[in-house]
């Protein structure tokens, strides 16, 4: 029959022969040498297979499910539940069990944390910030083509438009040629020496339901003029267009110049049409 006992200098619990009773045996953990107590009775402490290893079992499930899944958030607690088993077996072997599994569940759980926390940050987010790089780059190069591909035409025949139905609105006449009192600007326009009219935005602010938004006054190409927010606070600094009013600026003159674009070199004509003339290109 067997006798369960322990080691007196390593504490390391042992299932000898009841035979070795009263003969000195060499502890297999230590090699401590040790006399064979008499213990009352066989099989007293408690049975291999009653031994709690609960716990050891719990470090090592969370240790692999760091290393599989959830990294530090199972790790840690593999760590601490793996040291506590350990100890626990090596202080009351009689009583616990599964301090190999208890190893593991720490090994594994520090595994978990040196990846977290040196590699993914050597490795994985200089990956992450290259790729986010290369996406800007990708989404900047996209802009860019779509800025380039916009007719730069397009503002000027949206305004040609505006015009014509703002001039079918009021008896064939544009705003310069119509009183404040039935509508237009008449007593506000002034002219330069070159015909170019020094006050446009209060040409386009009775044209504002013809023109729907102040966006399309400003060119797209143009970096020094930015859209009004609304068409009630409109000034020249929300303009890039030149507008030329006057006598001869009307439908009985349709080649007439009624606006031109300075920054693409493009002219508007009072028949809408819409040409370019690289001579009113800054």
């Amino acid at each position: 029959m067997d006798i369960q006992t322990r080691c007196p200098s390593c504490g390391q619990f042992l299932v000898i022969d009841s035979s070795a009773i009263g003969q000195q045996i060499n502890c297999p953990t230590c090699s401590a040498p040790f006399v064979v107590p008499a213990v009352a009775g066989t099989d007293s402490a408690a049975p291999m297979n009653a031994r709690k290893s609960g716990m050891a079992i719990t470090s090592m499930v969370l240790g692999i499910t760091s290393l599989t899944c959830l990294g530090i958030l199972t790790g840690i607690p593999a760590i601490i539940f793996g040291h506590i088993s350990h100890s626990r077996v090596r202080k009351s072997p009689d009583q616990y069990a599964g301090g190999g599994m208890a190893i593991a569940g720490f090994v594994m759980g520090y595994v978990s944390l040196l990846v977290t926390l040196v590699v993914v940050p050597a490795v994985v987010l200089p990956a992450l910030a290259a790729a986010k790089h290369k996406a800007d780059e990708i989404n900047r190069a996209n802009t860019a083509n779509m800025v380039q591909t916009v007719d730069p035409a397009n503002n000027l025949k949206q305004i040609g438009l505006a015009f014509r139905i703002w001039e079918g609105d009021n008896n064939d006449r544009f705003p310069w040629d119509v009183s404040r009192a039935q509508g237009g600007v008449k007593e506000l326009c002034k002219t330069d020496s070159n015909g170019f009219e020094k006050n446009p935005a209060a040409i386009f602010m009775v044209m504002s339901n013809e023109l729907s938004t102040p966006n399309i006054l400003v060119c797209p190409n143009d970096p020094d003029k930015q859209p009004s927010a609304d068409f009630a606070s409109l000034a020249a600094d929300n303009i890039s267009y030149q507008l030329r009013t006057g006598p001869n600026v009307n439908d009985s003159h349709p080649d007439e110049i009624l606006a031109i674009d300075p920054i693409n070199g493009y002219v508007l004509r009072c028949d809408g049409s819409v040409q370019k003339d690289l001579r009113y290109k800054k």
